[in-house]
């Protein structure tokens, strides 16, 4: 089993720069939207769990739109950075794919509202330049898993499986992660992935 994390759902993976009050604004406002969703949270919402009035809200982000895209953009910028770190250079195949899954895992445990909104806001970003750049970066993150898959391919460790198909089984079962897991539950999200690599593994090992 992985070490369990302390789940931390309301924090904000913010930008090194920003003012207490931005960030307040940026975690605050990722819980909400996580919760309520885009089209049921106001402005007014934000302002209001904030203890700040709509004109100073106002202040730092002209619109709803680019309140919700800037955690959406911060949060997968955070994620890919996150998990490319926690990626050893040495060791198997197969050991470098539990770090990754377990690494994605993690971040969605520390920073969970921010995971939901990011989610939801993937396509909807109304800054094209950021969703190109979002895409761009979780074409990135799928390649890196893809070239660890056919690490193991290559090196013999896996059987002969498409690294993609393989790619994508993985990220499905962390990405959807947020519509079942309970906090409340047994199992920290580290613990649920790592078992999941288990299974996988078990199925791509040679025998």
């Amino acid at each position: 089993m992985a070490d369990a994390v302390q789940p931390l759902g309301e924090e904000y993976p913010g930008e090194e720069g920003q003012s207490d009050r931005v960030r307040d604004i940026l975690r605050t406002g990722a819980r909400i939207f996580a919760q309520k969703g885009f089209e049921r949270t106001s402005m007014r919402d934000i302002s209001e769990a904030c203890g700040i009035s709509k004109a100073l809200l106002y202040h730092h982000f002209e619109s709803k739109d680019n309140l919700y895209a800037l955690i959406a953009h911060n949060s997968a910028q955070h994620l890919y950075e996150f998990v490319y770190q926690r990626v050893p250079e040495e060791g198997t195949a197969g050991d470098k794919i539990r770090a990754f899954m377990v690494a994605m895992a993690t971040f969605f445990d520390e920073y969970r509202w921010a995971w939901v909104a990011s989610s939801a806001a993937f396509w909807s970003d109304p800054d094209r330049s950021r969703m190109e750049t979002r895409i761009r970066q979780r074409k990135q993150l799928e390649g890196r898993l893809r070239d660890l898959i056919r690490e193991g391919v290559e090196s013999g460790e896996f059987n002969d499986v498409d690294p993609a198909m393989t790619g994508r089984l993985i990220l499905s079962g962390i990405n959807w992660m947020h519509r079942w897991y309970n906090p409340e539950g047994p199992m920290r999200p580290a613990e649920i992935v790592s078992a999941y690599f288990d299974t996988i593994y078990n199925g791509l090992a040679r025998r």
